[in-house]
């Protein structure tokens, strides 16, 4: 499952609750990118595995960041920046989304 993917199963929660589960996602993600994969050789699939969690978990601190704070962190790059507005659109609606969407 993509990390795209992920975002999509989680933009029907409640805002506390897509917290909680993307905290979740980026601490399995950090397991999985400080697992012995970071050690292995380049071009291993343990190396990919671990270097594709490790970029993961970064953008998911996008998100968390984006639906705590209400805005975008300086590291979302435009597809990020598309899925924060989705959630926000999905949390607008529901009545628990207070602030600008950027």
């Amino acid at each position: 499952m993509t990390l795209e993917d992920r975002i999509h199963a989680v933009a029907n929660l409640d805002r506390v609750s897509m917290i909680r589960e993307l905290i979740r996602i980026d601490a399995e993600m950090q397991r999985i990118a400080q697992g012995c994969g970071h050690r292995a050789r380049r071009g291993t699939s343990e190396r990919i595995r671990a270097e594709n969690a490790r970029h993961d978990s970064g953008r998911l601190g996008a998100f968390i960041y984006f639906l705590r704070f209400r805005t975008m962190a300086d590291s979302a790059n435009e597809a990020d920046r598309v899925l924060c507005l989705m959630l926000a659109e999905k949390l607008k609606a529901k009545g628990q989304w207070v602030g600008q969407l950027d």
